[in-house]
């Protein structure tokens, strides 16, 4: 029912008034000439004449009922398309006089940005965040400004990829190591201050010597 709505108004959307007003003649002056002959086959008694005559006022009174609703279905599509545009031209002019919003940035939102230097530049983990966004406010009620929502939403990216969370923590893990071999170690072994360098802090490590006990070691070589 609805499609063929669709189909009438978009056939009388077609229609030209000139074709209309054309038509409108065209019955008119059929059905003066079908009445004089009506007329003129009583007049002469020709009944075959009179059923002719009755006959094409029959169709042409049809054909002018069918015209009057497609002009009325017309000055429907009319009003319809008038008070669409009017509606627009409203929500238009409403959009134009509307303020521009400004957006206040959450800090708490700046703040864990600025923690995960991923978002936004790993493209597949930023995007399965803004998923977990949804369905942590929409699905499960999360208020999206408390500590809480933040706190699973990094637990739940850890889960989804593990492996870049495992290379940052061991690169943390390891960097205190790193510090410690990069300063020079002094160790007091009673005759002199033995200065080890960081390749030789990494091998009493490797090897689990106390750093003074390999700097006793050293110091005996040495003497």
């Amino acid at each position: 029912m609805i499609l063929a709505k669709k189909r009438a108004e978009d056939r009388v959307s077609k229609l030209e008034p000139s074709y209309l007003k054309s038509t409108e003649d065209s019955i008119s002056s059929g059905l003066q000439a079908a009445q004089a002959k009506l007329a003129a086959a009583r007049e002469a008694n020709d009944l075959k004449a009179e059923s002719e005559a009755l006959t094409i006022i029959s169709e042409l009174g049809y054909k002018r009922a069918r015209l009057q609703e497609t002009k009325l279905a017309q000055e429907e599509y009319n009003q319809k398309q008038e008070s669409l545009q009017a509606r627009n031209s409203q929500i238009n002019l409403q959009r134009q006089q509307m303020p521009e919003q400004q957006v206040t940035p959450d800090p708490k939102a700046e703040d864990w940005a600025s923690k995960n230097s991923w978002f936004g530049q790993d493209s597949a983990m930023t995007y399965t965040a803004f998923d977990l966004h949804k369905k942590l406010t929409e699905e499960e009620g999360y208020d999206p400004q408390s500590d809480e929502y933040y706190s699973e939403i990094d637990k739940r990216i850890r889960l989804e990829f593990p492996h870049k969370f495992a290379k940052k923590e061991s690169k943390e893990t390891i960097k205190p190591v790193q510090t410690v071999a990069s300063a020079k170690r002094s160790t007091k072994t009673g005759r002199k201050t033995v200065t080890l360098t960081p390749s030789q802090v990494a091998i009493a490590r490797k090897l689990g010597v106390p750093l003074e006990e390999y700097a006793k070691h050293l110091n005996t070589k040495e003497v």
